[in-house]
């Protein structure tokens, strides 16, 4: 998948109050910060291609519109998901099963191995987030080896495709089941990443989403408000009825604007008191934390 041409330029720098003891140096330093947070996050999303066919899939009970990839590939943002998994999804509906959270890795494990043209600086990366989520919570992601028999996550590099991943255990082996970790991809990202191996989806697709912030349509570019679909919970039920805005699986307020939000700063999407959300590509929260235990 090629990158938007205009992804850079899509990049919206979030408002930031500054104090006014503050140096012009200090003010420029914060700007160049947030303004690369920004691009990190749009590398992490640039499995959206305008130029690609999109189809109609059914995802949990709810229709939605997705990017056709081929083979039977379907992208929703950085979250791609094969046929296969989107035909047990809709034929678990009913059956009690983990609303967004199917495909549990066995033994709580994710293996992975690595593209053979990944920079070391990108392997630190990967390695960076396995040990994180390792340590922090009670699923344990590590290297493939030669006695493993289950699936492995295959981590490319390709340098123009961003940062994506397929959803939930496949139980793919050689080549395995994709990811890409693209070099503007930061540590957090590739932990958001490895999340969404884990199973887990995006926060702003959450059933219960509305109780927690408004998606403002009129300032998303029309060929990407299928981001930010609302999932059913018809099928069963989440971990949490919680939508956890610091998440650091959760959209920030200036993603995907239109010209004219960008000209004037419109977000996408507010807290329903009217707030702004920060995007959290750092570390889990809690929630998350308590999401990937009550899971696995």
């Amino acid at each position: 998948m090629k990158l938007p041409n205009n992804l850079f330029r899509s990049c919206a720098v979030i408002s930031l109050v500054f104090a006014s003891c503050q140096t012009e140096e200090k003010f420029e330093d914060e700007i160049q910060q947030d303004t690369e947070l920004q691009i990190t996050l749009l590398e992490e999303q640039s499995a959206f291609d305008s130029s690609l066919p999109r189809e109609t899939v059914t995802l949990y009970g709810t229709e939605i519109e997705m990017i056709a990839l081929g083979n039977g590939d379907f992208a929703l943002g950085d979250m791609i998901f094969n046929q296969d998994y989107l035909d047990q999804s809709n034929a678990a509906l009913g059956k009690g099963v983990i609303d967004r959270r199917a495909g549990k890795w066995p033994n709580k494990t994710i293996l992975y191995r690595y593209s053979n043209n990944m920079p070391q600086a990108t392997k630190d990366k990967v390695n960076y987030a396995a040990n994180y989520i390792t340590n922090n919570t009670e699923l344990t992601v590590r290297k493939w080896n030669s006695n493993d028999s289950a699936g492995y996550v295959w981590v490319g590099y390709v340098e123009d495709a961003g940062c994506s991943a397929q959803i939930g255990y496949l139980n793919q082996k050689f080549p395995g089941q994709r990811m890409n970790i693209a070099p503007g991809c930061s540590n957090g990202s590739t932990i958001h990443e490895f999340l969404h191996a884990a199973g887990v989806m995006h926060e702003q697709n959450h059933h219960n989403r509305d109780q927690y912030v408004e998606v403002l349509y009129q300032n998303i570019r029309d060929d990407l408000e299928f981001a930010y679909t609302k999932l059913s919970d018809a099928n069963g039920y989440e971990i949490s009825d919680v939508v956890d805005l610091n998440s650091i699986m959760m959209y920030g307020s200036y993603f995907w604007q239109t010209d004219a939000a960008k000209q004037n700063g419109w977000r996408t999407m507010r807290t329903v008191s009217g707030g702004t959300i920060v995007p959290n590509r750092s570390y889990m929260t809690q929630k998350d934390i308590n999401v990937i235990n009550g899971w696995y």
